[in-house]
């Protein structure tokens, strides 16, 4: 992956978005530390994606793991839980 500073980035940023489009990410740094990675937006839309949870899967999980008999969550419960 090619790294530019910040000060380079800004001189150069239409010919390092050309880049990221076409699949090749350039990673942005500031005083050497890496703070940033230009890429596609299809590629952060497929990393979105994947980060995205599948909450009915985990929740089928979730019922399956309960002990017999388990009726299931109060509305009581829900509520003390949307204060975290």
């Amino acid at each position: 992956m090619k790294t530019v500073s910040i000060a380079q980035a800004k001189d150069r940023l239409t010919e390092l978005l050309y880049e990221a489009e076409d699949g090749r990410p350039v990673q942005v740094t500031r005083r050497g530390k890496a703070v940033a990675v230009l890429m596609s937006e299809s590629e952060y839309e497929r990393l979105l994606g994947s980060a995205r949870p599948d909450f009915a899967a985990w929740s089928q999980g979730w019922r399956a793991r309960q002990a017999s008999g388990f009726e299931g969550v109060t509305g009581e419960e829900l509520d003390r839980w949307a204060d975290y």
